[in-house]
């Protein structure tokens, strides 16, 4: 492209920085929304919930009331 004058090193460096920008943009926009409810890992996959995931949910359970304060909770969904 460069060789037939289809595009130079200006506009990588345009299309490098408006790139950049949007993808930015687009980051900040979407960690102002409210995550997930965490519980949603295990609930939307199986009909029946295999009893591995069942501790694995219980476990989470459990961590999250003993060490929640050191979570930001409070941008997940309930």
């Amino acid at each position: 492209m460069l060789h037939r004058g289809w595009w130079d090193e200006e506009q990588e460096k345009g299309w490098r920085k408006s790139s950049r920008k949007m993808v930015m943009e687009a980051f900040e926009q979407e960690e102002r929304k409210l995550k997930p409810n965490p519980q949603l890992l295990f609930s939307d996959v199986y009909l029946e919930m295999p009893p591995n995931l069942r501790r694995q949910r219980t476990a989470l359970e459990r961590h999250l009331q003993h060490y929640g304060e050191h979570y930001p909770l409070q941008h997940f969904q309930h």
